[in-house]
């Protein structure tokens, strides 16, 4: 079972410090992420006015909130698989670890988006209206979600917007990746528009579910190919799902990559403009293939005809 360690410096006592140490400064982090993003809403307010929200994504907005992470200490590096074509709308899929991963997506992903979120979280008074503001896009309980997810999805496409989503449904709890909910992958076929798998490593170490201290370490986020949906089954999608699963898995537990590239994101996140003119950076050889993973391999073949 994967365990969250502290860094130890030498015998138990140090220990104990440093774990004072995180809890202090998480104070200090909490209570600078939080004036930051109050700020942000205040400062959002009167531009959208005059500004949409997806027009203002790439720019200080991004660079400020794709920060927070930063203040938990850790260092961040960001890969892309060299079949990842980041000039498209896509429905980006991912594992899902701790309250900031979207902070953490928002530095990674290289265009706007927006997350799909519980309806009854866009009810929570600040927090709701923040993601309201951001496009988010409210899931309701019970028939007719997949119907509500494709029409918003669609609408966001219209925009130049992606869609981000947490197939788990719930953070993990031990660090491994859970089981995937087929419902976006079927909205994404619906909507017309691909898959790509995207994952955290790190963020279990920095900040787990049922803590608010935070441990300095290292976020690595791996986005994976650019998977198309269209004329796929629903028993395809599944397996589609499941090869995305087993992809992120691949690089949360053991750093295995498909065909990676290193790109670290320029520094204002979430820009199309900063997109290598040279991307992809080359062809994908069949021994990068390999390393794929096979059910991955086997989801992103086009449906026979």
């Amino acid at each position: 079972m994967m365990r969250r360690a502290f860094p130890v410096a030498g015998a138990g006592g140090t220990a104990s410090v440093m774990r004072v140490v995180h809890a202090l400064w998480s104070v200090v982090a909490w209570s600078l992420a939080t004036v930051i993003q109050i700020a942000f809403a205040l400062c959002m307010l009167p531009l959208l006015l005059f500004r949409r929200f997806e027009d203002l994504q790439g720019g200080w907005p991004s660079t400020l909130i794709g920060a927070i992470p930063l203040l938990t200490l850790s260092r961040r590096h960001v890969v892309w698989d060299r079949r990842f074509d980041p000039r498209r709308v896509s429905v980006f899929v991912s594992n899902h670890t701790s309250m900031l991963d979207g902070h953490v997506m928002v530095h990674a992903l290289p265009h706007p988006f927006c997350g799909v979120e519980n309806a009854a979280h866009l009810a929570v008074p600040g927090y709701g209206w923040i993601m309201r503001m951001a496009n988010a896009i409210p899931v309701p309980r019970g028939a007719g979600r997949i119907d509500a997810l494709v029409g918003a999805a669609r609408d966001r496409a219209g925009r130049g917007i992606s869609v981000l989503a947490f197939p788990e449904a719930h953070r993990t709890l031990d660090g491994r990746v859970r089981p995937f909910r087929t419902g976006v992958f079927v909205a994404a076929r619906d909507a017309g528009l691909p898959v790509v798998p995207v994952a955290v490593r790190g963020m279990y170490h920095v900040l787990p579910k049922g803590t608010w201290v935070v441990t300095p370490g290292c976020l690595e986020v791996y986005i994976g190919p650019t998977l198309e949906t269209a004329g796929k089954t629903d028993a395809e999608l599944e397996t589609l799902a499941e090869g995305c699963r087993a992809a992120i898995a691949a690089w949360v537990e053991s750093k295995s990559t498909a065909t990676p590239h290193p790109f670290v994101p320029p520094r204002r996140a979430g820009k199309r403009a900063s997109i290598p003119a040279e991307w992809p950076p080359a062809a994908v050889g069949p021994a990068e293939d390999a390393v794929l993973p096979a059910r991955l391999t086997a989801a992103a073949e086009p449906p026979t005809p």
